[in-house]
């Protein structure tokens, strides 16, 4: 009508753009101060909220199994292989063989022992997270409707992230971008940890599949690799921010007996996180696959065999230490050298000594291999 004031509706992105330049201050650098807010929801592994974690590995290779252990501590407050955490509640949101998960979740509520007041929750519904489609702001005000009042959320896990992009490339910078940005607002909603399993691309068991849009946005990154041979796996903090990289952790997955339901898989920690690799003065070493395995191999051997000897000019006090013929048996039983061939045994043990030495992450003399301390 003539006369009427006409009325202006925010499109979309003008809300989003006034809510942005609402909330943008400056703030002087003398007036910084810190926060008493928990640094660690994990100590030392998962940093508290709001943030961004990956863990990566191959099919089977026991992250699942990893990630649902350490968050299910989380729910319980219970220390997670010796470190302190800040204890939450857990969604745990997964497609991936759902009567498999079931089985294994009741393995590790019977084993942990867990009461009925334990705020681990899961959900079968994935979000699509690899477009702008509002899934985020839906998820957020699902959870806040559905979790019981003056339950705080602590973290929320995706398995796997692919699951999350239905129909996108992971490859792609612009799809991981959204994934990103969908995983942040959720963080930010319940100051919390997001989390993704992931998988490692084919041949290479160092680095998640995809976009590395996903790495540089990630707060803690960490890889899972199994060895065929003893299935034992290594849990291994590739990247971190303000934390300590390279702490790894052994773990594998056992059978738990049900009554009812016979064998269930469980997730047994065999090592709490220690440094696994010393340079103070160079970059971090990159293994090849190999090479992890071997180095696995005698970490394990120093676990379960490794005594102390006498300092000396080559080796260092307090540290253990194992022969080189028990380091020569535990490769064969692992299968990573050919028992028929005596002489291959002894080049390639002596190949990945000198390799490992190369790079300073173990000492060898004569007779002891052990693992340099950090």
């Amino acid at each position: 009508m003539i006369g009427e004031e006409k009325v202006h509706v925010l499109s979309r992105s003008e809300a989003k753009s006034s809510r942005w330049s609402d909330r943008f201050t400056l703030t002087k650098l003398a007036d910084i101060e810190p926060d008493d807010e928990p640094l660690w929801l994990i100590e030392s592994l998962i940093p508290a909220g709001p943030s961004l974690g990956v863990v990566f590995g191959k099919p089977k290779s026991g992250k699942t199994f990893l990630v649902a252990d350490m968050f299910l501590h989380v729910a319980m407050g219970r220390h997670y292989c010796g470190c302190a955490v800040q204890q939450g509640g857990v969604i745990y949101i997964t497609k991936e063989g759902l009567r498999g998960f079931h089985r294994r979740m009741m393995a590790i509520r019977l084993h942990h022992n867990t009461g009925p007041a334990v705020p681990f929750y899961v959900a079968h519904e994935m979000p699509n997270f690899g477009t702008n489609n509002g899934h985020a702001d839906s998820l957020v005000a699902l959870i806040r409707k559905l979790v019981p009042p003056g339950v705080s959320i602590a973290a929320i896990i995706f398995d796997t992230l692919a699951r999350t992009m239905p129909g996108q490339n992971d490859s792609d910078p612009a799809a991981m971008s959204m994934f990103v940005e969908n995983c942040n607002t959720v963080a930010e909603a319940f100051n919390c940890f997001v989390g993704a399993v992931h998988h490692s691309p084919r041949g290479d068991d160092t680095r998640s599949r995809g976009s590395n849009v996903l790495d540089g946005a990630a707060d803690v990154i960490v890889s899972v690799i199994k060895d065929g041979a003893t299935h034992i796996s290594t849990a291994k903090i590739e990247a971190i921010k303000d934390g300590e990289e390279g702490l790894a952790w052994l773990f594998r997955v056992t059978e738990k007996r049900n009554q009812k339901d016979g064998f269930a898989p469980l997730c047994e920690t065999i090592s709490n996180p220690e440094r696994e690799n010393d340079s103070e003065t160079k970059a971090k070493p990159k293994f090849t696959g190999e090479q992890r395995r071997f180095f696995d191999i005698l970490r394990q051997a120093i676990h379960e065999a490794g005594e102390y000897v006498p300092a000396s000019k080559t080796i260092p006090p307090n540290v253990k230490v194992v022969t080189r013929q028990h380091l020569k048996n535990c490769l064969l039983e692992r299968g990573f050298v050919d028992a028929e061939k005596p002489d291959s045994v002894r080049a390639i043990t002596s190949k990945y000594i000198n390799q490992l030495t190369g790079k300073k992450v173990i000492g060898a003399d004569a007779k002891y291999v052990w693992v340099l301390k950090p």
